[in-house]
């Protein structure tokens, strides 16, 4: 099993990881289970928008690198793997939410759109329209493990 990390720990090398990279000219936000809150995170992953090419060498040259995982993911001195998520400004937003999760929400709401026959617009999409589009009030990222088939299915029948 995967070692876990508390929440407030990880938002706090959060937080050194996110002034490093601002201070490069980067916009970057937390996402997975750290933008969701947990009380418990494994990772931190966050999204950086750029060229991947200069985010992942600005990311290497992080000083709080201990290791190299892989070309995406490195171990902190203090334990906890980092995964950068590149990604340019059209995409940035969708990228966001997808990689914010979880799983299983980001399925369940890809099955609302498959259902009405239409498809998520991965380019210029602020987060909210994502819901909005399938009549659906926006979700927290917080809150998104809340969202069941069950509800949804009721919320159309009323």
């Amino acid at each position: 099993m995967e070692k876990r990390f508390d929440y407030d720990f990880a938002l706090k090398e959060y937080k050194k990881l996110y002034k490093y990279i601002k201070e490069k000219g980067f916009r970057c936000d937390a996402s997975g289970s750290l933008r969701r809150k947990r009380k418990d995170v494994g990772d931190i992953d966050f999204v950086v928008e750029g060229s991947e090419e200069r985010i992942l060498e600005i990311v290497a040259l992080y000083p709080q690198i201990e290791k190299s995982i892989n070309r995406y993911e490195f171990m902190l001195k203090s334990g906890i793997c980092i995964h950068a998520i590149p990604e340019n400004s059209s995409k940035y937003t969708y990228t966001l939410w997808h990689s914010t999760g979880p799983k299983a929400h980001v399925k369940f709401i890809e099955k609302i759109y498959a259902e009405k026959g239409i498809e998520i617009s991965e380019e210029n999409i602020q987060e909210e329209e994502i819901y909005s589009k399938i009549g659906i009030d926006y979700i927290k990222p917080e809150e998104r493990y809340k969202l069941q088939e069950v509800e949804y299915d009721q919320g159309r029948k009323s």
